[in-house]
């Protein structure tokens, strides 16, 4: 069992703009799924520190940039660690309340109802992108998916899935 996050840890996420209570959520847990190759997708503890980094970052946006004025798009690394947090229904109720007041919703649906829903899908993206640099003070770029929110093994509209 992994030890809940500590204060360190905490302030390390403040330090990179993540709202304070944002940073508290304790996914330690979440994080031990998610690098466990039995049960999970088996990412390494660096890969799994990196996307709790900007799953928090993306909860900050989502805080900031309120829905249903702004639809923010999480890339890859971010959903990814979204549906791992939901899988604890208990612990993400909790976290929702606490962070949003309510239960913060997931619709998984975006972009695929259509050519116009793709469209705003894509300039969501593109808007979130701006937010997340104007927020964080550098670009929402991560390896060599740095502008996709999808795997690019999936659907892409960029250059590299031509």
């Amino acid at each position: 069992m992994p030890n809940p996050i500590s204060q360190e840890r905490i302030d390390f996420l403040i330090s990179k703009d993540i709202y304070r209570k944002v940073a508290a959520i304790d996914l330690e847990m979440v994080k031990m799924k998610m690098n466990d190759p039995k049960e999970s997708i088996g990412w390494s503890n660096e890969q799994c520190e990196d996307a709790e980094i900007e799953y928090k970052r993306y909860l900050t946006l989502c805080f900031n940039y309120p829905h249903p004025h702004y639809s923010i798009v999480p890339n890859k690394i971010m959903d990814t660690m979204w549906h791992y947090h939901i899988l604890d229904t208990r612990a993400y109720c909790k976290d929702s309340e606490n962070i949003f007041g309510g239960y913060f919703h997931h619709y998984p649906y975006f972009g695929l109802r259509g050519a116009d829903d793709e469209k705003a899908l894509i300039d969501s993206f593109e808007k979130t992108k701006e937010y997340y640099q104007y927020l964080f003070n550098e670009p929402m770029v991560r390896g060599g998916q740095s502008d996709c929110w999808h795997d690019c093994q999936d659907r892409c509209w960029h250059a590299c899935s031509n």
